[in-house]
């Protein structure tokens, strides 16, 4: 499989994949039951990004495509949404 800067494994794709969809469950999980988050808005947008982070990943598993694009972000944003979530409860138990 080709990716955007060169040759990734079988293996390396699948890990990948699933890293796509464990990225994607937690941006679903914190938009749905929020956690603290006040802003809908922000709920919303955690729960279009996990869908399209599952999407992505279901899109490389069965449609295998000709070029797998390695997004970074997919790493980045779990950690930043738990952050937030963080600071969230820390503020509402300030309170």
């Amino acid at each position: 499989m080709n990716a955007a800067l060169g040759e990734i494994s079988a293996g390396q794709e699948l890990a990948y994949i699933g890293l796509l969809c464990v990225s994607g469950l937690i941006c679903i999980a914190i938009g749905a039951i929020g956690f603290g988050l006040n802003s809908v808005g922000q709920r919303v947008l955690n729960v279009v990004i996990g869908v399209a982070f599952i999407g992505y990943g279901l899109y490389l598993l069965i449609g295998d495509p000709e070029s797998v694009y390695i997004i970074w972000y997919v790493f980045i944003v779990p950690i930043v949404l738990i952050i937030n979530v963080v600071k969230a409860a820390r503020a509402r138990s300030s309170n």
